[in-house]
């Protein structure tokens, strides 16, 4: 076993000696512990990688050894930050202030901007073990229906990683080009040898081939998933429409859209805090326990003003003018704006235990809706768009404008919908509009020099890490 191998295991039992702590409960599936696994042993069985994908679970919501970064909601303040919608007015404690200023993502000796590179990588190596030892487990051929389900959740575990990565790293996917300029490198083995970037053409190639291969497995696999932490076959679908959407691939997007919304009904109350991944609306969640909470480095401490976290100590976070001015009083999302703007959509009320939203089926609302319009299919994007206006507010009107109209009527939607969730610097490069936070609401002589970048602004890049140069002879930074 070569040394990058050990590495990795090495990871692995890190994250999941987190993940099945005495004490978890019924939610978790019980697993040996985890002194018990070694290197040779951890992939010998199916119970094995099974634990191995618990790790990777883990890993999108622990704390990795700084308040400003632990696991996927990190990366979502950081992608919503970094955009005009959702802002703070003062310093505060500095959490994440160097990312709105454009400070880390230009940085390339910024450990933040370390971390959005490898804790992506580090699941794509994961997840790169887990699929080449899997089938050589001793009892494989006695569960193939669960080795289908740890690979099919393992490939969309990868394809998501690469598609994060890609919108981060590079320039946007160009809807009529041949997007031949730089992405990310594709490591698709453990062998450790250094890889170049590959185009961005091909980095979707990949993330299709991958998402494809997982909704294949999940399909044919007939095991149930013990709680939305895991991925299962709406999870798959919706991270397609996801890609789809953001390639320009309208009839996949709204396709893949439609068939991950099913059985998860748009919730009841979208003023429930969404802390709770129970609710009807939630498709893909972190469950969090008491024993795996990270109090003051946690989604809610950054976000929930109640909390008695970082939000409630000086860093209440915002909404734009333009997207509170835009609802109407009788919509729910904008009752969770007070007098001074500050959002109270992400609230524990008082808890400290809350889970993580991943995706939710009125982000599949607001896919399809776009998709639609987007094929000239009017009618049907005004009837799914309004299925969603009107769970938020009940004096909603079914939209009777067409075109590029109803295609803006939807982003606005989108906008108001998804705030803090993680979209919207994703949705400007996406769009190859400018980044534009003036007469938003923004404290312009808070945000620096970060106001305005027009389309398409090499700005909008992350710099490559001076870790990854220094370690890889092959790789080509971003423009300066």
């Amino acid at each position: 076993m070569n040394q990058a191998m050990k590495k990795i295991i090495s990871s692995i039992i890190l994250g999941t000696s987190l993940l099945i702590a005495p004490g978890c409960g019924e939610d978790y599936l019980e697993r040996v512990p985890t002194n018990s696994v070694t290197d040779e042993s951890l992939f010998s069985t199916v119970n094995g990688a099974e634990t191995a994908l618990n790790g990777i679970h883990r890993s999108t919501y622990a704390y990795y050894d700084n308040h400003g970064r632990f696991g996927q909601k990190s990366i979502d303040i950081i992608i919503d930050f970094m955009a005009d919608d959702f802002l703070q007015l003062e310093r505060g404690y500095g959490w994440f202030v160097a990312w709105y200023q454009y400070l880390n993502s230009r940085n390339i000796n910024s450990a933040d901007l370390e971390f959005t590179w490898s804790y992506y990588y580090d699941i794509i190596d994961n997840a790169n073990l887990l699929l080449e030892n899997i089938d050589n487990a001793s009892d494989a051929a006695l569960n193939e229906s669960l080795v289908k389900n740890i690979k099919g959740q393992t490939y969309a575990y990868r394809a998501y990683s690469y598609w994060q990565l890609v919108q981060m790293f590079a320039y946007r996917y160009d809807y009529n080009g041949n997007n031949t300029q730089l992405g990310v490198p594709l490591v698709l083995d453990n062998s450790g040898e250094a890889k170049p970037r590959s185009t961005v053409q091909a980095v979707y190639e990949q993330i299709f081939s991958d998402i494809d291969q997982a909704i294949a497995l999940l399909t044919e696999s007939d095991e149930s998933r013990p709680n939305k932490s895991h991925i299962n076959l709406n999870v798959a679908q919706g991270l397609k429409a996801r890609f789809a959407l953001t390639t320009g691939d309208w009839s996949t997007a709204a396709d893949m859209a439609h068939k991950a919304r099913q059985g998860y009904d748009l919730t009841n109350n979208y003023k429930n805090g969404w802390n709770d991944s129970n609710d009807s609306e939630w498709i893909w969640g972190a469950v969090l326990i008491d024993e795996q909470q990270t109090s003051y480095a946690s989604f809610f401490s950054h976000v929930d003003p109640d909390f008695g976290g970082y939000a409630s100590l000086g860093s209440f976070k915002l909404g734009s003018t333009e997207i509170i001015d835009y609802m109407a009083d009788s919509d729910q999302r904008k009752q969770l704006f007070d007098e001074e703007r500050i959002g109270y959509k992400f609230t524990g009320f008082g808890e400290w235990t809350n889970d993580y939203i991943y995706m939710k089926s009125g982000e599949m609302y607001l896919i399809e809706a776009e998709a639609l319009a987007r094929q000239n299919k009017d009618a049907e994007a005004q009837e799914v768009i309004f299925e969603l206006t009107k769970n938020r507010d009940p004096e909603a009107q079914k939209p009777t404008v067409t075109g590029e109209a109803l295609i803006q009527h939807i982003l606005m939607e989108r906008r108001c919908d998804l705030w803090g969730d993680g979209f919207r610097l994703f949705d400007i490069k996406r769009l190859n509009i400018a980044m534009d936070r003036r007469n938003k609401g923004h404290n312009e002589t808070f945000w620096d020099k970060a106001g305005y970048f027009e389309a398409g602004s090499k700005e909008l890049l992350f710099l490559i890490p001076k870790q990854e140069i220094d370690a890889n002879p092959l790789m080509e930074q971003n423009p300066l």
